[in-house]
């Protein structure tokens, strides 16, 4: 732990929002109505932010180790790939991780239902498993999926959960249309390493879907939680926010029609800013 920037670096703190944003939404769903504790907020937005840190630690693990990652690497620097943090090193990071994931976990499950531990067991299995494994998920087309029902559905509705007790039908379009954008994060990630990617083996939806399709698929990840938040509006007001929520939509839309190698980079922190705007304008109506 000597090197905390590489440790810094290889948690990858500007993805973080994506994680946070269904947290902040299925808590708020349930504080803006006078219920709910911030203290159950509190240890669900830890539990989220530690198994984001596991998945981008396992990740650097995976692709380092297994000789994915080199010189010609499109992405952010990997630690592991680069020597910073040794394997082992990683290793110990992602099992603190996991350790601190499980607590908040259990503690939930303690305040909350036992059968949590079950979804929480489903969750950390999916962070391991998304890019590690005998059977990666990333590797074979389905990390957007993975990533859509674990950071959207089942974390908005699981947070809710903890605080209620109970699942409203309400909340389900409002963890739908948070769980597209977080999609688009891996989607991007995956049309800039379409490259490097295939050469080692590597099956992304991005390289089964090919560039154009990727790049289309990308824009309705965006645009569809701003169709849905406009005609679920309550109040007025909400129209001219769907509007600024869809001009953003379109200015990263059209980022990414452009954009090529290093340029995608900075595409991740910007959709992961986007995704929690999503969040909080569905808080706001």
């Amino acid at each position: 732990m000597r090197d905390w920037r590489a440790w810094l670096e290889a948690a990858r703190p500007r993805t973080l929002p994506a994680s946070l944003a269904p947290l902040l939404l299925g808590n708020g769903l349930v504080l803006r109505e006078g219920d709910g504790s911030y203290w159950l907020a509190l240890i669900s937005l830890l539990c989220a932010t530690a198994l984001q840190v596991l998945v981008n630690f396992a990740n650097d693990l995976a692709d380092g180790v297994g000789g994915i990652d080199s010189h010609e690497r499109l992405g952010p620097p990997r630690m592991v790939q680069q020597q910073r943090i040794s394997a082992g090193g990683m290793r110990f990071g992602i099992v603190g991780c996991g350790l601190v994931a499980v607590a908040c976990g259990f503690y939930l499950a303690v305040v909350s239902s036992w059968w949590l531990l079950l979804l929480g067991a489903a969750c950390l299995l999916a962070a391991l498993a998304y890019s590690s494994g005998p059977w990666p998920l990333a590797s074979h087309g389905l990390g957007e999926v993975t990533a859509f029902l674990f950071f959207g559905p089942v974390a908005v509705l699981g947070a809710a959960y903890v605080q209620t007790g109970a699942i409203s039908p309400l909340w389900l379009l409002p963890a739908v249309a948070v769980g597209l954008p977080i999609a688009a994060i891996m989607l991007v990630n995956n049309i800039r390493d379409m490259p490097t990617d295939g050469p080692v083996g590597k099956r992304t939806l991005a390289l089964r879907l090919g560039r154009p399709r990727s790049q289309l698929l990308y824009g309705w990840l965006l645009l569809l939680p701003v169709l849905l938040f406009s005609l679920l509006a309550r109040q007025w007001w909400a129209l001219p926010l769907a509007a600024g929520l869809g001009l953003w939509a379109f200015n990263l839309w059209r980022q990414v029609l452009r954009a090529d190698g290093r340029a995608f980079n900075p595409m991740l922190a910007a959709t992961a800013r986007y995704t929690l705007a999503v969040a909080l304008a569905w808080l706001l109506v």
